[in-house]
């Protein structure tokens, strides 16, 4: 018995032969009822799919605040903070208590969800949390009519984005298009158009990048939209965009030939996007150079382009755990928390950070150190 999901996705095929794989990605994670993102109950933590840094540790949270109250003494506004796309709301509780001690509030909390079911979920853990800060928040469901001061944080947005996939067949670049052979879901590979194939070049950022036969990735198309959206959103202030990901020549390395998509379900990841339809995530790995080139043509200016622990320990996650009044036993969890965004081979290095700024200037803690923004 086909899901509802698969039902639709089956009168959507067949009305149009075939659909780009952005669009399955996009039905699968986001349609207004059965998507992912849209139906599923529990998604975070040991109960859900995933675990983000903000699930993990406060300190994550309370580290970027850090960089709030930096923007706070140094700029003479009224400073709000917006975060895209608002998880369990862990994020913004851990970074609002600790800017509340620290006497530095922003005007409005703006979290940018359109799941009717997150946005729940947000409001309860905010009421149970930090009641007498709920006045703070507001929530939207587009970048439409934004206009703001201050901090953006994108935490695991841009990886959700839905993404193209593209194989090279005898030098010749061909789109994947999901179609229907009987009660199976079929590949289709169509030739690339011409805007396609320049914006692969935009997302190969002049690097010597030569792909082998049979080579499988990913270009996402909807980079230029967000990054042009936030360009007019933000007046002045800055933009962290943390997520799992390379830069061009690491994401389209030669061994890398199945591209980056990945799928998770219980927390074991797969590989196969056309299983567990609106039951499981979908992601690509983010190309931090393509979304450099693209900042380009806008006035937002890259300044910082950083793996996810040295970004937390030029914002002081080092000197917060030290400080924090625990027990032995809290802190000896603490430490294995920090230990899971920290550390080689865990979020700590497979996640970066792309650091912008728009028409302000002064020095920023997030990127006065360790900062290889030459590797874009």
């Amino acid at each position: 018995m086909k899901s509802p999901i698969e039902l639709y996705l089956a009168d959507r095929i067949n009305s149009q032969n075939e659909i780009p794989f952005s669009e399955f990605m996009e039905i699968s994670l986001y349609h207004k009822d059965y998507g992912y993102y849209m139906s599923k109950k529990q998604i975070f933590g040991k109960n859900g799919d995933f675990i983000t840094s903000p699930i993990n540790s406060s300190l994550f949270g309370e580290s970027i605040s850090n960089e709030f109250i930096n923007l706070k003494l140094n700029i003479d506004k009224d400073l709000n903070i917006m975060e895209m796309g608002g998880g369990d709301a862990s994020l913004a509780i851990d970074l609002l208590k600790n800017l509340k001690i620290k006497k530095c509030l922003p005007s409005k909390y703006i979290i940018l969800e359109i799941s009717d079911s997150l946005i729940k979920l947000q409001k309860d853990n905010i009421k149970k949390s930090i009641p007498d800060l709920y006045f703070l928040f507001e929530w939207r469901n587009s970048l439409e009519d934004i206009s703001m001061d201050g901090l953006i944080i994108a935490n695991e947005f841009f990886d959700a984005l839905p993404t193209e996939r593209f194989r090279v067949i005898d030098n010749n670049i061909e789109c994947l298009f999901i179609g229907i052979d009987g009660d199976s879901y079929k590949h289709v590979w169509n030739s690339a158009p011409p805007d396609f194939i320049k914006e692969l070049e935009l997302a190969k950022n002049n690097h010597e990048i030569y792909f082998k036969n049979n080579y499988i990735s990913e270009i996402n198309l909807h980079y230029k939209k967000w990054l042009k959206s936030l360009d007019k959103v933000l007046n002045s202030g800055v933009i962290f965009l943390i997520d799992y990901g390379y830069n061009s020549k690491e994401y389209f390395l030669e061994d890398r030939n199945e591209g980056t998509l990945v799928c998770v379900h219980n927390h074991q990841p797969n590989f196969d996007p056309m299983i567990n339809i609106g039951e499981q995530d979908l992601s690509s790995f983010v190309n931090f150079s393509h979304l450099n080139n693209i900042c380009l043509s806008t006035k937002l200016d890259i300044s910082g382009y950083l793996i996810q622990s040295n970004f937390l320990i030029n914002l002081g996650i080092l000197d917060l755990f030290q400080s924090k009044k625990m027990s032995e036993n809290e802190k000896l969890d603490e430490l294995n928390r920090l230990k899971n965004i920290l550390l080689p081979n865990t979020m700590g290095e497979i996640f970066k950070v792309l650091v912008m700024k728009k028409n302000i200037d002064i020095p920023l803690l997030s990127t006065k150190e360790f900062n290889h923004i030459h590797k874009l």
